[in-house]
């Protein structure tokens, strides 16, 4: 069984296969064709603008996912594989190098440009004194709870 997400991801490829050239649906196999329509989402009601460009579509990072693996598996040919492949270990490569940055363990004690809380503020805390009680004193205080509660 497939999550939500996915299948709503589903629902929008079928309806972009719908709006597809026949010659390039007819290049994907059945058995992929029969399993996107066994897991798309009954409840799928479509809001893709045909008439804007793929990029403007707003459409599901998951369904931009399972477009691409169309598109390698099933559009292109081994030169344009291949261009493909390089494109993503590249694009892997630059995000790898982004969270590495972010993220590196050298740099992360030190002090950012955006803190969210300013240390330099001098904020003046009370303490309370504790007083010393004397043994006897406890004593007849532990006394006084137990019979005030009576």
């Amino acid at each position: 069984m497939i999550n939500q997400e996915y299948s709503l991801a589903i629902s929008e490829i079928l309806d972009i296969l719908d709006h597809t050239k026949k010659a390039d649906v007819d290049k994907i196999s059945e058995r992929f064709l029969r399993f996107l329509k066994e897991n798309a989402s009954n409840t799928y009601i479509s809001t893709i603008d045909f008439n804007k460009p793929l990029k403007e579509m707003n459409l599901n990072p998951k369904t931009i996912g399972m477009l691409s693996i169309i598109n390698k598996k099933f559009w292109c040919n081994d030169q344009q594989r291949k261009e493909f492949e390089r494109k993503l270990k590249e694009n892997e490569l630059i995000y790898q190098n982004e969270l590495r940055e972010k993220y590196n363990p050298d740099n992360l004690f030190q002090k950012s440009n955006n803190n969210d809380y300013d240390f330099t503020k001098n904020q003046e805390v009370s303490l309370k004194k504790v007083e010393k009680l004397s043994i006897l004193q406890r004593i007849l205080n532990k006394i006084q709870k137990i019979f005030s509660k009576k």
